[in-house]
């Protein structure tokens, strides 16, 4: 059984040594650090406990990368096998089931474990700065590394679950979503009901769910580390939180290996699937003849579900919609028209800037990752011209949010007008718009290059691009006296020109990348 464990952790960790992806990753993660004990070391000279400062920015960082691990890194365990049709071979060469599990997942556990132990010494700098007590970094340490324990079983399970890496990541994001959303949430809407006599309080119904959903409360990293973080934490690290994280990542384990010979073995296409797509060419919802622009018909139903998807999209994002303005209105006195078309107004905003970011990350991928692009560059088109098409395409599934978005404005254009000239008027708005830009034009051109990820690492290099630029201000503004309204907007102009510049630079490098893979 071990031999199997030792020959897949052996080969895993030596790939991953060999990778310059990998060193390149810590060495980013090293620089944040930096920059979060300079920061506090500048905000020292402000505030006291600067030591509490740099201890609090490093833990929620590193809550931040064991999120995107989980759901990038932990959860293409066993789906990069099926994909590659290989699980049948180790199956073949001697590898039982347990092991191959533990062989695929124990190297990606022990790299994230030890960037969590290599950082603990330069984290103990935080003690010397004040604030911080050795027990609360060990505390918060063992919190982190039992979280990321039971994380990564969680994407194990789904990598098993899943036939396809996109799939087992979506399931990891409902999941977390179900737990740090949706137990407060109930929570809420369980004091409600009793509040409003819609059920009787004090019954065994109300009382074993109270149990359940405070024993879930407990069980939240997020819960323990803002307890740990208090002044005065004196309590064990070795609590409900350890202890249930623990539990429940060695039965996710379990399950795993129950479920692996049900779903893992199951033999899945080599070739992209359908999705939303019916075969039936009389139903509703089919693709139908292709469109003149035949890439973009193709992008819009099979990469993205066509109507059928986009129905969906709209039927729940209206439910969304009319369940948190519901909210709003049962929690305050008064909720206006205007005030309604603002909250769904800046909710399909955030809901359209997290829908293009996932359509940047696949939108060029989809290719790649399915070596079409040969056959698709034979086309009489350029590769500008391809390239734009897929992505007119991709944009079409937007137009659900498009529709809320343009509701939620009408209703509140009233309120919105005097808002909207101020924000136009601010170089920081710019700014932003330019950053946004430049952060879907980095995801598309990483998709070219990796296999996954490629959203969360351009997150990482956003983070840490937007880290220097707040502090060369910091810099300059304690150079000149503080004074950092000019030097603001003065870095703002040039930051968005620099970005500016940065895309359609990008615009070339991607068409470079794709006429590569395209000849290959």
């Amino acid at each position: 059984m071990f031999q199997g464990t030792f020959a897949l952790f052996n080969r895993a960790l030596s790939v991953d040594f060999r990778l310059t992806r990998s060193h390149l990753f810590r060495f980013l993660f090293a620089v944040m650090i930096l920059f979060c004990l300079i920061s506090s070391h500048l905000s020292s000279r402000v505030i006291g406990a600067a030591g509490l400062v740099l201890f609090t920015q490093i833990i929620y960082l590193n809550f931040v990368f064991i999120l995107m691990a989980g759901v990038s890194f932990f959860a293409t365990a066993i789906t990069e096998e099926k994909e590659e049709q290989t699980i049948g071979l180790l199956l073949m060469a001697g590898v039982n089931p347990i092991s191959l599990l533990l062989g695929k997942s124990l190297p990606r556990l022990v790299s994230a474990l030890l960037l969590l132990s290599v950082q603990f010494p330069f984290t103990l700098l935080a003690i010397t700065l004040g604030g911080v007590t050795f027990t609360q970094v060990v505390a918060a340490y063992l919190a982190l590394a039992v979280f990321l324990f039971c994380l990564s079983n969680l994407g194990l399970l789904s990598s098993v679950v899943c036939a396809r890496s996109r799939s087992a990541s979506t399931l990891v994001v409902i999941s977390l979503v179900a737990y740090f959303w949706g137990v407060p949430l109930s929570k809420w809407g369980l004091t409600g009901m009793v509040q409003a006599n819609w059920i009787a309080d004090g019954t065994l119904a109300v009382k074993t769910t109270n149990r359940v959903l405070d024993w879930l409360a407990q069980s939240s990293v997020l819960k323990q580390v803002t307890m740990i973080l208090s002044s005065g934490f004196s309590e064990s690290p070795w609590g409900m939180q350890f202890w249930s994280n623990l539990i429940v990542g060695l039965l996710l384990f379990l399950l795993a290996c129950l479920l692996f010979t049900r779903f893992a073995l199951t033999e899945i296409s080599t070739s992209p699937g359908r999705g939303m797509i019916t075969k039936k060419k009389s139903t509703l919802f089919s693709p139908g003849r292709a469109w003149i622009n035949a890439l973009m018909w193709k992008d819009f139903f099979f990469v993205n579900g066509g109507y059928g998807m986009s129905v969906i999209k709209f039927i729940c994002y209206g439910i969304a919609l009319v369940g948190l303005c519901s909210f709003i209105q049962y929690t305050s006195r008064s909720y206006s028209y205007q005030e309604i078309g603002l909250t769904v107004f800046w909710t399909m905003l955030i809901v359209l800037l997290i829908e293009t970011s996932l359509i940047s990350a696949r939108v060029f991928h989809v290719e790649v990752q399915w070596n079409t692009l040969v056959s698709t560059a034979m086309l009489p088109q350029s590769m500008a011209s391809i390239a734009y098409s897929k992505v007119y395409g991709c944009l079409l599934s937007l137009v659900p949010a498009l529709i809320y978005l343009f509701i939620g404005s009408a209703l509140g254009l009233r309120e919105m007008v005097y808002d909207i000239n101020l924000i136009l008027s601010e170089p920081s708005f710019w700014m932003m718009c330019v950053e946004v830009l430049f952060f879907w034009h980095l995801t598309a051109l990483l998709s070219t290059y990796i296999k996954w990820g490629a959203l969360p690492l351009a997150f990482v290099l956003m983070w840490v691009g937007n880290m220097m630029f707040f502090f060369s201000i910091s810099v300059l503004s304690l150079g000149v006296g503080g004074r950092t309204a000019g030097i603001m907007e003065g870095f703002s102009i040039l930051f968005t020109l620099a970005m500016a510049v940065g895309i359609i630079i990008s615009h070339f490098l991607i068409k470079e990348r794709l006429v590569y893979l395209a000849s290959r």
